[in-house]
């Protein structure tokens, strides 16, 4: 194994889920592929052979996170979990300088919601770590992380 390539999450907008991630945090847009149909495509990636899909890959920092959205016969696109305590739920962590203060800048965003404020660990695992979690208007969670 060479490493982690991208992570990707289902949206039910690729182009809003884009654009936030880029105000948000300074994800850098790599390219986007339009709606396409292919029933094998479809099949192979774990989709129904009737659908269709749109995906932007963004640079986040040092990684890559690729957004996907289906849409077509036998999907939903409104149908993005927010329960990420779920099998197969997920979550975004996004290192940042100031957890606090980008908290409070993208907590201020239209449809995100703030669901902690920051907390420092000083024990455990984890000592030094900072973090606060939010939704987004489509329900991703995202966890803020600062290791001081």
């Amino acid at each position: 194994m060479s490493g982690l390539d991208h992570i990707g999450l289902n949206v039910p907008d690729v182009p809003a889920a884009a654009a936030f991630l880029v105000e948000a945090f300074g994800a850098r847009e790599l390219f986007s592929m339009d709606p396409f149909a292919d029933p094998a495509a479809m099949t192979r990636i774990g989709g129904p052979s009737s659908a269709s899909l749109r995906l932007t890959m963004l640079q986040l920092g040092g990684g890559r996170v690729e957004l996907l959205g289906w849409a077509g016969e036998g999907v939903s696109a409104d149908a993005v979990s927010s329960d990420s305590s779920l099998p197969g739920g997920a979550h975004l962590a996004v290192e940042v300088d100031d957890v606090a203060a980008t908290l409070e800048r993208v907590g201020a965003m239209a449809g995100v919601e703030v669901l902690s404020e920051p907390v420092t660990f000083t024990e455990g695992p984890t000592p030094g770590l900072t973090n606060a979690f939010l939704r987004t208007g489509w329900g991703l969670l995202v966890e803020l992380v600062s290791w001081g």
